[in-house]
């Protein structure tokens, strides 16, 4: 599990470093093997500059090199991904995490030297993170070719359009030599488990639940994976997935991991409705979701 934080802030809208810290603990105490941040899950639009070294200091710090960091540098320009690639190594971290510019997408070749370039500024390994917007430029024998031929190239997170099929791809072209992540907020997760990718970047408000499906298919107990997945995850993930910005933080502030439930001005969409979020505590009061931290997992 390498769960992207979201960004924890206080009711006026500034960073809220205990509760940036106590997500940190949560993720550990389910077994992250690694933590992000600055990914859609993030908000990472919407964080000021300012903001992004005191919470990677701040997010280093409370990991403590017990397992790697890895950051987003996606932006709106190729020169900002550098700067923000180059700040994270500055700064601590194990590994970035980069989708193609995202207002005017490169062509194939545009990508290829977009990687090569993160790759030269950077000594950090590179996650290419593939969204629906790059996914038919980011083909399956671009990401291979650029996995063989680009040296910081070492990961893909398969979450774009059509993201199970081109993972199927993906492990057929490589001999099952790529290492590709599962995304998504934990959509497709036991398909993915089934199809040889080792790990998975899901939200954090289940991470206890999706730990615990990735860590039996791991562990070669499919029948128990399978039972979680379809039983616990994929009920409320069906709420889930619509509201996924407002949710992630608001069932973070239930679990009492963060403090406040608001997300970063503007909100992506309009508010769950009243008979969804009756609809969404009757299936979370089925699922064994409900503990509450620190009796989380």
């Amino acid at each position: 599990m390498m769960p992207i934080l979201p960004t924890a802030i206080t009711r006026d809208g500034a960073i809220d470093e205990a509760s940036q810290r106590r997500l940190v603990q949560y993720c550990l105490k389910c077994g992250a093997v690694a933590i992000g941040h600055f990914g859609i899950a993030s908000e990472f639009h919407k964080i000021p500059d300012h903001a992004r070294q005191s919470l990677t200091e701040m997010i280093v710090d409370e990991v403590a090199g017990r397992v790697p960091v890895f950051l987003g540098v996606t932006a709106p320009g190729v020169g900002t991904s550098l700067n923000y690639a180059r700040q994270a190594e500055q700064l601590g971290a194990d590994m970035i995490m980069a989708a193609l510019p995202y207002v005017d997408l490169p062509d194939a070749e545009g990508a290829f030297d977009y990687y090569a370039s993160l790759s030269e500024a950077t000594t950090l390994p590179i996650i290419i993170q593939d969204t629906p917007a790059s996914s038919s430029i980011l083909t399956a024998q671009l990401l291979w070719r650029m996995d063989q031929e680009i040296a910081g190239v070492q990961h893909v997170k398969a979450e774009g359009k059509n993201f199970v099929t081109k993972t199927a791809q993906l492990l057929e072209l490589s001999g099952g030599n790529i290492s590709v992540i599962g995304g998504a907020g934990g959509k497709h997760l036991l398909h993915l488990l089934r199809l040889g990718v080792t790990a998975f970047m899901t939200g954090t408000e289940a991470l206890d639940l999706h730990a615990a499906a990735v860590h039996a298919h791991l562990e070669g107990e499919t029948e128990q994976a399978a039972k979680i997945y379809v039983e616990q995850i994929l009920p409320y993930l069906q709420f889930y997935l619509d509201y996924s910005e407002e949710l992630l933080k608001t069932m973070l502030h239930e679990r009492g991991v963060i403090d406040c439930p608001d997300v970063l001005a503007p909100p992506a969409a309009a508010a769950m409705s009243a008979v969804e979020q009756a609809e969404l505590d009757w299936i979370l009061d089925r699922i064994g979701w409900r503990k509450h931290w620190p009796n989380i997992p």
